[in-house]
């Protein structure tokens, strides 16, 4: 296990192959971190920033390099700060930007979910301020021209979890009406909607995935880890999913029990085969085939962790 700083909070949220992707308080903003790894070793990092602040949340890999999402040029508070542009960039090989956009809608935007479809990107996220947010999908293309971009839905607050793709795009996410529960809006490649359908009537999920062609939920239900398929469902007290890997005939999933970051495997039928508690004081934030990433409170800082699952 490997603990990294690069400023008051390190704290990683998404990974593709070998690169992570996050956010790095430095003292002064935040900035978007990109940090190479192998195993538990950071190879190299990049950091991507201008005015005001910036966070990463998103990232796919596409030929010749990858695609990157988040947010720039807000100003982060406690309650999720203010004047937030959606961003989308395109990076080479080298991790330089070959172009980037920032797209504004009702104000505090975030591209949370990005999904490479052959030369064209999907993006999503969500936008708005509480008792006025919503959704928004768009297309790019490798070029970097967007050629439809939507908003949609009006609630007390959302929660984007994942844009998947079947036969056409279809976002997951969670919205507050009396109550949380978790929604699918479909959309075919010009943009157009299509369907929009209720998942489960309780939850929160903060990420969705297909296992074996079947949706998966992560996140949390009132105060317990939440993970929820059309066959079955698994809670935990205290706590919450924030990450589904998908391996053949299991699914690992990362999170936070307790106060402590965890990961366990489930087998097709929703059986815990086994759970590991990792470091405590902090909660898993991305699973890859080799590593566990996340993050630990320290010393009044907000630390990275990374463990090899090899140890395991």
């Amino acid at each position: 296990m490997k603990r990294y700083s690069f400023g008051f909070e390190t704290v990683p949220v998404a990974l593709v192959d070998d690169l992570l992707i996050g956010s790095v308080h430095d003292g002064r903003n935040y900035k978007i971190l990109l940090a190479r790894v192998m195993g538990e070793e950071i190879l190299e990092t990049h950091f991507l920033s201008g005015k005001n602040d910036w966070e990463g949340h998103s990232i796919a890999r596409i030929e010749g390099g990858y695609m990157i999402g988040g947010a720039a040029e807000g100003k982060a508070t406690s309650d999720g700060g203010v004047g937030w542009k959606a961003y989308v960039a395109r990076l080479d090989e080298d991790l330089n930007v070959l172009w980037e956009r920032k797209i504004e809608i009702r104000g505090n935007e975030a591209t949370y979910s990005i999904l490479p479809a052959g030369d064209s990107i999907f993006i999503a996220g969500d936008t708005g301020r509480p008792r006025n947010m919503g959704f928004f999908s768009g297309k790019f293309s490798m070029e970097g021209e967007l050629e439809w971009l939507k908003d949609f839905g009006n609630w007390e607050e959302v929660v984007t979890a994942s844009l998947l793709s079947r036969e056409r795009p279809r976002l997951i996410g969670s919205v507050k009406e009396e109550r949380w529960k978790v929604v699918a809006f479909d959309f075919d490649s010009d943009g157009n909607f299509l369907d929009r359908a209720t998942i489960t009537e309780e939850g929160i999920a903060l990420t969705a995935a297909l296992w074996n062609d079947k949706l998966i939920l992560a996140g949390y239900k009132e105060n317990d880890l939440w993970v929820w398929s059309k066959e079955w469902e698994v809670t935990l007290p205290n706590g919450a999913a924030t990450s589904p890997l998908p391996l053949g005939d299991g699914l690992l999933v990362g999170g936070e029990v307790e106060g402590t970051a965890s990961v366990m495997e489930l087998s097709p039928n929703g059986e815990v085969l086994w759970k590991k508690s990792l470091w405590e004081r902090g909660w898993v934030e991305v699973l890859g085939k080799d590593l566990a990433a996340g993050v630990k409170e320290e010393d009044g800082k907000t630390v990275m962790m990374v463990e090899s699952i090899g140890e395991w």
